[in-house]
C-alpha cells in the first residue's frame, strides 16, 4: 500500500469522537425511556437508539434490547430505496414499520429516524425502534399467533415522512392515532421517539460544533 493509499487520523482524537457519539445514544435512549407512556418502553424497555453515518451505517448503539443492534441499519437503508438522498432536507422526519420497506421486526416496533445536517450537508442519522402497545389488526395488542396474513397484525407504515422539512404531517399522525385502540398511549409513545431523535440531532450539532 502507498503512503496516498492510507488514512491518518489521531489515534486521541477518535475516541473522544467514537465515546462522544456512544454518549449521544445512550441519552437519546434514556430520553425516550422517561417520556415514554408505556411500560413496555419504560420498564421492559423494548427500545433501542443508533447514530448512523449518512449511508446508514452504525455508528454508535444506545442500551436496550440487544435484537435490535443490527436493525436500524436496515432501517435507514429502506429509507434510502425509497427516498434518494437529494430529496432528503433538514427537518424531514421518517417512520416506518413494514418489513418491505425497512421495518425488520414486527409492526408493533416502530423505527423513527431523522436525518443531521450541517451547513448545508448530511452529516448522520439519529433512529430509535420502539414497540407500541396496539397497532390495529385483528386481536388487541397486535400480535396473534393466528394470522395469516400481514393485514391481519396491524396499520403497516411504509417509510412515510411524519415531518416534511419541519412540517408536521397531520394526516400520517390521524391514520396512526385512527389505527390503534391505545390512542393516547400511541401518542405518547410517538412523541417520546420524537424527542428522542431531536437530542441526538441537537447533540450531534454541539459536537460538530
Amino acid at each position: 500500500m502507498t503512503t496516498q493509499d492510507q488514512t491518518t487520523y489521531d489515534p486521541g482524537t477518535f475516541d473522544i469522537i467514537q465515546n462522544a457519539l456512544q454518549a449521544v445514544a445512550d441519552e437519546m435512549f434514556v430520553a425516550q425511556r422517561k417520556t415514554s407512556m408505556s411500560a413496555i418502553i419504560y420498564e421492559v424497555l423494548d427500545l433501542s437508539t443508533s447514530i448512523l453515518d449518512p449511508q446508514g451505517e452504525i455508528a454508535a448503539v444506545g442500551a436496550g434490547i440487544p435484537a435490535f443492534i443490527g436493525v436500524l441499519d436496515k432501517a435507514i437503508h429502506g429509507i434510502l430505496e425509497k427516498f434518494p438522498l437529494d430529496t432528503i432536507r433538514p427537518g424531514d422526519l421518517f417512520a416506518t414499520n413494514d418489513p418491505y420497506y425497512g421495518g425488520v421486526t414486527h409492526l408493533n416496533d416502530m423505527v423513527l429516524a431523522a436525518p443531521v445536517f450541517s451547513e448545508g450537508r448530511l452529516i448522520a442519522w439519529v433512529s430509535n425502534i420502539a414497540h407500541w402497545n396496539d397497532v390495529g389488526g385483528m386481536v388487541p395488542g397486535s400480535m396473534s399467533s393466528d394470522a395469516t396474513e400481514i393485514f391481519q397484525e396491524g396499520v403497516r407504515i411504509p417509510a412515510v415522512k411524519l415531518f416534511e422539512e419541519g412540517r408536521e404531517h397531520k394526516a400520517v399522525f390521524d391514520i396512526l392515532y385512527v389505527n390503534t385502540r391505545l390512542p393516547d398511549f400511541l401518542r405518547g409513545d410517538l412523541w417520546a421517539g420524537i424527542a428522542g431523535l431531536r437530542i441526538g440531532e441537537r447533540r450531534i450539532l454541539e459536537l460538530v460544533k
